[in-house]
């Protein structure tokens, strides 16, 4: 955005003060010096933030003023006066009470350029030239430099609030996940503490009872790690239709476009799988991308999320991704990650067929 900034205030300013120059210089080394001043100008432009000035800001502004002070002592070029007016057009766009400070620093390059009657006669030509000019001509650069940087903030205010939606809904997930295990573990945590301060007092008075309570905890074990690897691989609670809802509106809380379709082909529910693919592909471009529009596709067979804001990051999205590929695989289907300059494709499809069968052992 510091670029398109950039270039808005030259496009804006610089067309109207070539052909200023061009009308009003006597000479070509009044053109030189008034040139000289731009390029010093657009040097202190390239370096242009919001998060302070440049180190020769103060030291740019006054080789700028002694120029423009020459220009009007001599009356050598009345275009002089811009390139000190975009630089203290750079230094006033953030001060407090603004356009206070505008306004005088206007009239103190106006009355720069009244320093001209000093030493010509005093005509309306040369009034027009060397107060009036300047002073709407101050007017409309910093204009256009406040313009320019307010629309700066809007756009950067906009991305920082955009990455805090993401990493909340990053943040939300990560707490589903962790209050659904807390239910899962700690009632059985509980009832296993229970059961082993039964079992330890009746080893010595009733050994069956406490063989009974041991055996109890043995399978409350095993029901307790089926359950978390089940909540771990999302298999039984996760429902594709419901996930889209639910991607959809972490998508849209981060501010970005997202369009939604699901293929309802008639050929029965889709394999949890694949909401857990979809799942995992929306964190991963929510926490890694920057998009401005993100495609989901689905249907009971496949599941396709694309986003155009892929960043250059190597395979660092795969290593989520590579244990669902590896159970995606397994279950018959194929999970492909297509990276492309700016776009970034998560796809999985399973056949359910091949799926009930592949999946039916392991629950």
């Amino acid at each position: 955005m510091r670029r398109v900034a950039m270039v808005s205030a030259v496009v804006a300013i610089a067309p109207p003060s070539v052909i200023g120059i061009v009308l009003t210089a006597t000479s070509w080394s009044e053109g030189f010096v008034v040139v000289l001043g731009f390029l010093v100008t657009l040097a202190l432009l390239r370096k242009w933030s919001l998060d302070g000035y440049p180190r020769l800001a103060i030291l740019a502004f006054m080789f700028t003023a002694a120029s423009w002070i020459i220009g009007a002592l001599t009356a050598s070029s009345p275009m002089g006066f811009v390139p000190m007016a975009l630089i203290g057009a750079l230094l006033l766009a953030r001060t407090q009470k603004r356009q206070l400070w505008i306004a005088v620093f206007a009239l103190a390059v106006a009355t720069i350029g009244a320093s001209s009657f000093a030493f010509h006669p005093a005509s309306w030509a040369l009034a027009a030239q060397y107060l009036a000019l300047p002073a709407v001509g101050t007017l409309f650069v910093v204009a256009v430099i406040v313009l320019s940087e307010q629309a700066w903030q809007v756009v950067r205010r906009l991305e920082r609030a955009q990455e805090t939606e993401a990493e909340l809904a990053v943040a939300r997930e990560r707490m589903r996940f962790a209050g659904d295990l807390h239910d899962i573990q700690g009632h059985s945590l509980h009832v296993i503490k229970l059961r082993a301060a039964l079992g330890r007092r009746a080893v010595r008075t009733d050994p069956d009872r406490a063989e009974l309570e041991f055996s109890e905890i043995r399978s409350l074990v095993d029901e307790t790690i089926a359950q978390t690897r089940a909540l771990t691989y999302a298999r039984y609670e996760l429902n594709l239709v419901a996930e889209l809802e639910n991607a959809k509106r972490l998508v849209e809380a981060a501010g970005v476009a997202v369009e939604v379709r699901f293929e309802d082909t008639g050929e029965g529910a889709a394999d949890p799988l694949l909401a857990q693919v979809l799942r995992e592909a929306t964190t991963n471009l929510l926490r890694h991308a920057r998009p401005t529009i993100v495609t989901i596709t689905a249907s009971p067979r496949s599941v396709e999320v694309a986003n155009d804001g892929a960043a250059d990051t190597g395979d660092s999205r795969l290593r989520g991704l590579a244990h669902l590929r590896e159970r995606v695989e397994s279950a018959g289907g194929a999970l492909r990650v297509e990276r492309s300059p700016g776009r970034f494709v998560v796809s999985a499809r399973i056949d359910p067929e091949i799926a009930i069968s592949g999946t039916g052992g392991r629950r």
